[in-house]
């Protein structure tokens, strides 16, 4: 199983839904439903799912034979406004190639960041447990874009954007991947190992995200957890590191 994640600066429900639809056909989702758990309708007449959805204004689940896209809303507080966002949690049950030409596919609706990879690695750079006497709590943490790049994967699709913002050069990016593709509209697409399970055989991704500080790093974090000396230090702690 190959993970991957889509964060979308637009609220534009149809048009990050229509790329999913346009995917090659061993990717591109065959049912769609309202919840996870309930039954699938066939995708038959996209343009007519498309427009039904735009006007419930929900983000679907959909899914394919080997794949499943669960598309959301995210919001934020700028100031005074509310800013709605998207964001697709996707699980793949394929071949590396086609994780690649699903990032390759997706990057042309321009996510402001993306990448896929084992979920043994998704967890190891943005999952934390901590044990406090007979207590064990487990968080996600390093994923907010507003404060930080979240971490270097197998295959990340990296915007010129994002990369200028934390103040990433992407020539010493493309140092450490063994593969950099230059796609439209200033993305940019990294492969750091040959397979996805590689993640383990080499430092250099983790040495990568510990030298630039704009890149989320859970072993800097990892110290600063452990002196938390209660469940309320350890949850405000946490909270700031979401």
């Amino acid at each position: 199983m190959i993970e991957s994640r889509l964060d979308f600066q637009t609220s534009d429900l149809r048009f990050v839904v229509e790329a999913f639809c346009t995917l090659p056909m061993e990717l591109r989702p065959t049912h769609h439903s309202r919840g996870e758990d309930e039954p699938g309708e066939p995708l038959l007449d996209v343009g007519k799912f498309l427009d039904s959805m735009a006007i419930a204004n929900l983000g679907p689940v959909l899914k394919g034979s080997n794949v499943e896209y669960y598309v959301e809303f995210s919001y934020r507080n700028i100031g005074t406004e509310r800013v709605k966002s998207i964001y697709c949690d996707c699980n793949l049950d394929v071949e590396p190639h086609l994780a690649k030409q699903f990032l390759l596919h997706m990057a042309a609706a321009q996510p402001i960041f993306g990448y896929a990879c084992a979920p043994e690695e998704r967890q190891h750079r943005n999952r934390v447990i901590v044990k406090q006497g007979i207590n064990t709590v487990e968080s996600w943490v390093g994923r907010d874009l507003q404060k930080y790049i979240p971490g270097f994967y197998w295959l990340t699709l990296l915007p010129d954007a994002l990369a200028e913002k934390y103040s990433v050069p992407i020539s010493v990016v493309e140092n450490i991947a063994q593969e950099h593709i230059e796609l439209e509209g200033g993305q940019h697409l990294f492969r750091f190992y040959e397979r996805p399970e590689d993640w383990q055989s080499t430092h250099e991704v983790a040495a990568l995200c510990s030298l630039l500080p704009g890149v989320f790093d859970v072993e800097k974090i990892k110290p600063q957890l452990a002196t938390a000396k209660n469940y309320l230090e350890l949850d405000s702690a946490l909270r700031g590191w979401k």
